[in-house]
Formats: structure tokens, C-alpha cells, sequence
């Protein structure tokens, strides 16, 4: 083994090592959601969702937020020298609630005395789905670090 392939093995390593403690972090951002969902649903007696925001960071919302996630804004921008007013919304205003917890990470129950929330089957499902997908995306700037250096 050469000198420059013992140093991209080892650089390989090493990334491959940064992926692995991320994944963790990944698990821990969202046990930390689970775990503001619940408090929040103990302290307000209302449902609230995780989701993953546009900036790829996990939230915690509930059913009012989602309405106001679906109001348009109005934003400027400068285009060609000149200020544009356009209106944007966050969400689909044809997205229901029920859209939402078929695809958020974790919902908790409407109130306290229901047991409507995910089961842990399902839970654990919806993490191994999402940790999944965020191996994917690790991986791939991975590789994409590995081609750089060839």
C-alpha cells in the first residue's frame, strides 16, 4: 500500500466515522422533538407534529401553526433593479391535517385522555424510515467529498 492510498483510506475512514456520530445526532435531534411534542401536548392539551422544515431541521407544530403555514405571505425581492411583491405560502392550502400526520416523524394524541397517538410500532417505523433517509443524504455528500479528492 502506497503512501497516498494508505492516506485516502484512512481519509475515508474518518468520514465514514463523521457520518456515523451525525446519524447519532440525527437520533437524538429527534427523540428531543418526541420529546417537546409531549411537553408541550401535557402543557397546552393539544396535538402537535414533528416535521421536517425546508432547512432540513426538525419543528414541532400544531394544527394552528399548520393553518398559519398555509396563509400566503407577501415577500420582496429585487429583480432587475426593481423591488417584486410576491406572495408565498409554507404549505399547500389544499393540504389537510390528516396530509400532515400521514407524513409527519411523530404526532401526539388530540388530548390527554385519548390514546389516538402513534403507536410505538409505528413509531419506530417513521424513525428507522427518516434515519434512513438521512444516511442517504450523509452518504451522498459523502461520496461527493470522496470524488473531490481523487
Amino acid at each position: 500500500m502506497t503512501k497516498q492510498e494508505f492516506r485516502r483510506a484512512v481519509y475515508e475512514h474518518w468520514l465514514l466515522l463523521q457520518v456515523f456520530f451525525k446519524l447519532k445526532m440525527d437520533g437524538l435531534r429527534l427523540s428531543l422533538a418526541v420529546f417537546m411534542c409531549n411537553a408541550l401536548q401535557k402543557a397546552r392539551n393539544k396535538r402537535f407534529y414533528v416535521i421536517e422544515n425546508a432547512q432540513g431541521k426538525l419543528v414541532w407544530v400544531c394544527n394552528e401553526d399548520i393553518a398559519a403555514m398555509k396563509k400566503p405571505r407577501r415577500v420582496r425581492k429585487l429583480v432587475n433593479g426593481k423591488l417584486v411583491t410576491y406572495k408565498i405560502t409554507m404549505l399547500p392550502k389544499h393540504t389537510s391535517h390528516l396530509d400532515v400526520m400521514k407524513n409527519c416523524l411523530y404526532y401526539t394524541p388530540s388530548s390527554l385522555n385519548n390514546s389516538d397517538g402513534l403507536s410505538p410500532k409505528e413509531r419506530m417505523e417513521r424513525r428507522k424510515g427518516w434515519l434512513k433517509y438521512m444516511e442517504r443524504i450523509r452518504m451522498n455528500r459523502l461520496f461527493g467529498k470522496l470524488e473531490a479528492v481523487k
